[in-house]
């Protein structure tokens, strides 16, 4: 069995990774800098952790850091775990507090940070010894497999620090407050992941800092990190010092806040908000709420079913994507079913998309990020005159319009 130890300073983990991978070596490597110690294990399936270093946790104290279950039911748990032999995991997914894919994805989140996280320890020491995967107890970050590609975990590794520079050009230190923004943008694109928007988002009060979100949350310090920053990066949010929450909040959007006596006075209207996104619905929803309507706010689907028995609704706004055939069926299912004019919010679009959407009955479509007077005055002007206009091309002559 052979053994090799190291400086990790002097070697590099970049270039020990390729040396095991290109022998062929299968074994564990613990790596140790000052009182932390990692231990991963490489093989022909890819690289797992081991244990990982003091900030590693296991998931029954991840569940009660993000406030899932209480201690007494973490207690009871793991009381049924040692009498069934399940793995916790498993237990929490049948009693229904988490959905099993995403605790899958918040211990796969955990045990890349934790391998990423060894590219950028310096001065420490290594000891590679050969061997088989010997099983861990109770541990189900043993169990998650990274990547068979030495090479793409470096790769990635690389991606990642270079990421890690851009999030501290808006987020330097974790005492800093995230605050939604008046209106946001849609919530996603190409640069955020929705299931972590659908789990960051909703900690973002305006009071806690980005270290209290971190720990309110399943995933790890990184994963959080780098929602936050794309959330900010999308106008959602604004990261701001806790010296500066006195002021007033801007609005990323457009950054001015429509001055109080410019907003109109809609008491008594109602406006259904219809978004597949729940973050954006309700801050949307609650934007509309401070200005004076009153909000239904529901999934797109659920929502075009209940419309026909919601008499009272004055507008519609709906967020899908155009640029889908999905995106414009549902506007012309809404079309169909809802008695109140509907306006669209998009994204960047061709203006094909834009003119069917228009075609498919959208009084409106209203690019986003959507400018706060916008919406206002775009939903006054179709709740003051409800008929519904002849269809023409986006912006033509007498028809609807589309706005950014």
């Amino acid at each position: 069995m052979r053994n090799i130890r190291g400086d990790l300073g002097l070697v590099g983990i970049e270039n020990l990774l390729q040396m095991l991978s290109s022998a062929k070596c299968e074994g564990s490597l613990a790596v140790i800098q000052e009182s932390q110690k990692k231990v991963i294990h490489i093989g022909p399936q890819g690289i797992r952790l081991i244990s990982g270093a003091r900030r590693t946790h296991p998931l029954g104290e991840i569940l009660v850091r993000a406030g899932k279950i209480t201690k007494d039911q973490l207690d009871e748990l793991l009381g049924e775990q040692r009498r069934s032999g399940q793995r916790l995991g498993d237990l929490v997914a049948q009693r229904g507090i988490i959905p099993k894919d995403e605790i899958e994805y918040a211990l796969r989140e955990q045990v890349a940070e934790e391998i990423y996280d060894l590219f950028s320890w310096k001065g420490a020491i290594f000891n590679f010894t050969e061997g088989g995967l010997v099983p861990v107890a109770d541990s189900p970050l043993a169990e998650i497999t990274l990547d068979a590609d030495v090479m793409f975990v470096i790769l990635e590794a690389g991606r990642r620090a270079d990421e890690m520079m851009r999030i501290t050009t808006v987020i330097p230190d974790d005492r800093m407050i995230p605050v939604r923004m008046e209106i946001p943008t849609a919530c996603d694109g190409p640069d955020l992941d929705r299931r972590m928007v659908e789990a960051v988002f909703p900690l973002v009060d305006g009071e806690s800092s980005v270290a209290q979100i971190i720990g309110k949350s399943l995933y790890p310090k990184f994963t959080v990190l780098r929602t936050l920053y794309s959330l900010a990066m999308q106008g959602a949010i604004k990261v701001r010092r806790q010296e500066d929450l006195t002021r007033a909040p801007e609005t990323v959007l457009f950054r001015t806040t429509l001055a109080e006596g410019d907003r109109p006075a809609p008491t008594g209207r109602v406006v259904a908000v219809l978004s597949g996104m729940p973050p954006f619905r309700d801050a949307l929803a609650e934007f509309l709420r401070r200005v004076g309507y009153d909000v239904i706010d529901e999934d797109v689907v659920p929502g075009l079913e209940k419309l026909p028995a919601m008499p009272s609704v004055d507008a519609i706004l709906l967020d899908v994507p155009i640029e889908t055939a999905g995106g414009l069926e549902v506007c012309a299912r809404l079309r169909e079913k809802a008695r109140a004019p509907f306006i669209v919010l998009a994204n960047a679009a061709s203006r094909e998309a834009l003119d069917h959407a228009i075609g498919s009955g959208a009084r409106y479509v209203l690019l986003k990020p959507v400018r706060p007077e916008l919406l206002l005055e775009r939903l006054a002007s179709v709740i003051q005159a409800p008929a519904a206009a002849p269809s023409a091309p986006a912006g033509g002559e007498g028809g609807p319009a589309v706005t950014s």
